[in-house]
């Protein structure tokens, strides 16, 4: 019966020896293969966790690009918004000028421009000169050219530019200032509308 006993505790001691190779047992093939399954593993859970930080990044990334592109596409809606207001706002404004045009029109007619022929230069240093409307028409305002361009007006000052008093026009009046003796002449422009 010892030799029972001692040839199971031999078997004992074998098996435990060819299992853990620090007890002087050969090197165990499963563990080894176990051992190198598991460093791969971790080299793989390590990648995997870099790739899901840098996906958690994209998606970091991604939803922020979507809010600032929904707040673009706020703000675009804005200036759409403000851009039919102005639009709406010119169209009105059109159809005000429209129907004032068309009210001018029915009230004076047909408008134009008629200037007088221009005073001889140096006749005198005072000129007045009249733009007649043509029959059946009636000045509504009018102006004055000094000419020829350049020094001339600014040594002329206009004493008077009103309606005809006779017959429908515009009258204008000059002088030369004080002390100058400019090359001048004078036209008056008559606006004249048809009723």
């Amino acid at each position: 019966m010892k030799k029972r006993y001692l040839v199971l505790f031999l078997s004992l001691v074998l098996a435990l020896a060819l299992a853990v190779p620090a007890l002087g047992g050969p090197s165990n093939p499963v563990a080894s293969v176990s051992a190198s399954v598991k460093s791969i593993a971790n080299k793989a859970l390590k990648k995997a966790k870099a790739a899901q930080q840098t996906a958690n990044q994209a998606l970091t990334a991604a939803n922020n690009a979507g809010n600032d592109a929904q707040k673009a596409s706020k703000e675009a809606k804005a200036a759409q918004t403000t851009a039919n207001t102005a639009q709406a706002s010119a169209d009105s404004a059109k159809g005000t000028a429209d129907a004032a045009k068309a009210l001018a029109e029915s009230k004076l007619g047909t408008t134009e421009f008629v200037a007088s022929a221009a005073t001889e230069t140096n006749e005198t240093n005072f000129k007045l000169q009249t733009a007649s409307c043509p029959a059946g028409s009636v000045a509504t305002g009018g102006g004055f050219e000094i000419g020829p361009t350049g020094a001339a007006a600014s040594q002329v000052t206009i004493t008077s530019q009103n309606s005809a008093i006779y017959g429908p026009g515009w009258l204008v009046t000059a002088n030369e200032i004080s002390g100058m003796s400019p090359n001048w002449n004078l036209k008056s422009i008559a606006v004249c509308a048809r009723p």
